[in-house]
């Protein structure tokens, strides 16, 4: 795991801009740093250079690689970044971890390929030796990397399928610059930091984050997953992009209930285990509720030696308190329990840090919890940690799911409505959603009250043509949720996921995006997602002998939920005023001033019809991010 950064340049580059973005993320690397400088040609050698601040021999290279790594793999200084092979041909920066690297190492070396390191990235870099770009298709992991391919002379770059890692890039003043943070690449291309409106609409208007390649910042933009990027130097920089992985959808087919049991069992299984492989302590982020308890009771049944800790966010109000879930699931895995008890004063404290490290607004003070659960779990020296992301898009687990099951079943007239009404009533699961979040998915002239750019924004902004979310039922439920993974839903909780983890130099790892038990859980029947009034059906069946009854049989879901409204009030009536009472802002080209001193006035005061906390802790954001970022 680390923070990769690069820059191509036809008329050569200072090397100390290379270095300041490298170190710009020290945070991403702790454990050491690098660079690799090279000229054209396909004789020309890679100069590399680990540990040092110096320049290299070249004194204006044109193709710069850096590296800061976190140690995870093969923690020796032969496995330092950037690496290259023997005679120099390949050379590569990598952030994230190749699960199956093992395996592919195995076939590797079948073939004749012999290795210096123990590490996932000489894996990559034999690996694209011998397969070239198909190498990608052999991968099981989360990654980002840039790799120098001196024969062809083309830098390769590729993002993992469901984009679990970062890669931000822009193409400025002659040069080609690329990194695992916007922060890195608006600093070494001296590009003006102006807010794009189509981002900051939709974030507003409906919530979403990540969901093009488009971000914040006009100018720069993010390769998206399952997508590789090529610049071939006897060209252009004007970089290549395209498609090496699609979840596709597949026509529903029988399957027996035993049959779907299993294999959902033994790819779960395997998702786990390889996400155990780690030369430091792996420990759980546990938050009670089923997806990261089955995770961590599946983590030790594969390794029942380990003890492994847990990090969990807890509350002292009940409705938001997951504690008694989180106890049980411990002491039924021998595990060591750690809590955190975030507080409202302390989000507010913490905000401007946060919203640094996520180059761009965040969604919901829920972020909170988790960069409490991180910072907890660096504090106790545990590197890894595995989440449970993925598992509500996966499997359905959220409430909309459930309506919208409902609804194809009635268009289809199939009876088996009339069974899961009824099973809902007894089973379904209890979810505190939040009035924001489920508004967006109202018709346009339904949801108009709630509507926080018509409440908040100036005239101007709103009369502009902005494309309206896809946020509905969609054909099926499996192309729902092929929405929710690349679109709506997991790209936000994903740069959350990583920022969060990455600023306290913590990778945490998702079993539930393995892409083959992703690939296998979407395009299992609806039936055996939403069952009986159960969500998530088939993972409960799945693990009946591993989980215990208390978690497994669970009706209530919170996820990282936080008392957002409480801490809302905290921070505006006591030190954030400049926030909203004010009759100049910073985004006052999207933002009315005088609107949004409105709307916080009506919700602090409780009035009728007053917007909800999230929807205004959106438009907070959007301001805060202009100035910790001094965005215009």
């Amino acid at each position: 795991m680390c923070g990769i950064a690069g820059i191509v340049s036809i008329q050569g580059f200072d090397p100390h801009t290379l270095m300041a973005m490298t170190h710009m993320v020290s945070h991403r690397g702790p454990n050491g740093f690098g660079f690799a400088y090279a000229l054209p040609g396909d004789t020309s050698a890679v100069e590399i250079i680990h540990n040092e601040d110096r320049v290299p021999r070249v004194p204006r290279p044109v193709i710069g690689l850096g590296s800061r790594r976190l140690a995870i793999l093969d923690v020796s200084r032969q496995a330092d970044m950037p690496m290259q092979i023997e005679d120099g041909a390949y050379c590569v920066v990598f952030n994230g971890e190749i699960y199956n690297y093992k395996e592919i190492r195995g076939q590797l070396e079948t073939i004749g390929h012999r290795f210096r390191t123990a590490t996932d990235t000489e894996v990559i870099l034999r690996a694209y030796q011998q397969w070239g770009e198909e190498c990608l298709h052999h991968f099981n992991g989360m990654w980002s990397f840039a790799l120098w391919d001196r024969p062809k002379q083309k830098l390769f770059c590729s993002r993992d399928r469901f984009g679990v890692k970062p890669f931000y890039y822009a193409l400025s003043h002659g040069g080609f610059f690329f990194g695992s943070e916007i922060k890195q690449v608006l600093a070494a291309a001296n590009l003006p930091r102006v807010a794009n409106p189509a981002a900051v609409f939709s974030f507003l208007e409906w919530g979403l984050l990540d969901h093009t390649a488009d971000t914040f910042f006009e100018g720069i933009h993010q390769l998206p997953g399952g997508h590789c990027l090529t610049i071939d130097l006897s060209r252009s920089l004007q970089p290549t992009i395209r498609r090496f992985w699609e979840l596709r959808i597949e026509p529903e087919r029988n399957i027996s209930v035993d049959v779907a049991t299993e294999e959902f069992r033994a790819r779960f299984t395997n998702a786990v285990r390889i996400r155990l492989r780690s030369d430091v302590p792996v420990g759980v982020c546990l938050s009670g509720g089923l997806d990261s308890s089955a995770i961590l009771c599946k983590a030790k049944e594969i390794s029942p030696e380990t003890q492994f800790q847990t990090f969990s966010a807890c509350f002292r109000d009940k409705a938001l308190d997951e504690h008694d879930y989180i106890s049980a699931v411990v002491a039924a895995t021998d595990g060591i329990g750690h809590e955190t008890f975030p507080q409202g004063h302390e989000f507010w404290e913490n905000l401007h840090s946060i919203i640094y490290h996520h180059d761009e607004p965040v969604g919901s003070p829920s972020v909170f919890a988790q960069w409490s659960v991180m910072k907890d779990a660096r504090g106790h020296g545990v590197p890894v940690v595995l989440g449970g992301q993925g598992g509500d898009e996966t499997l359905c687990g959220y409430q909309k799911y459930r309506y919208f099951y409902l609804w194809h079943l009635l268009r289809r007239g199939n009876p088996r409505l009339l069974r899961e009404m009824v099973m809902w009533t007894r089973n379904g699961t209890t979810s505190y959603g939040s009035m924001s979040s489920a508004t967006r998915y109202l018709p346009n002239f339904l949801r108009r009250p709630f509507s926080l750019t018509e409440r908040t924004c100036t005239q101007e902004f709103q009369q502009r043509v902005c494309k309206p979310a896809e946020l509905g039922a969609a054909a099926s439920i499996a192309e729902r949720q092929k929405t929710d993974l690349l679109y709506s839903s997991i790209p936000t909780l994903l740069r959350h996921e990583d920022r969060n983890s990455m600023a306290h130099s913590i990778e945490s790892r998702l079993p539930f995006l393995d892409y083959q038990l992703a690939e296998f859980a979407v395009n299992c029947p609806p039936s055996l997602k939403l069952r009986d009034g159960w969500s998530k059906w088939i993972l409960r069946n799945a693990t009946v002998d591993t989980l215990p009854d208390k978690v497994r049989l669970r009706k209530t879901k919170l996820g990282f939920n936080t008392p957002e409204a409480e801490w809302m009030r905290l921070g505006l009536q006591n030190g954030h005023r400049k926030l909203w009472d004010t009759p100049k802002i910073r985004m006052e080209r999207f933002l009315s001033a005088e609107a949004l001193s409105l709307e916080c006035r009506k919700f602090l005061h409780g009035s009728r019809g007053a917007l909800p906390a999230s929807s205004i802790f959106r438009a907070i954001s959007v301001e805060l991010w202009a100035q910790v970022h001094s965005v215009s």
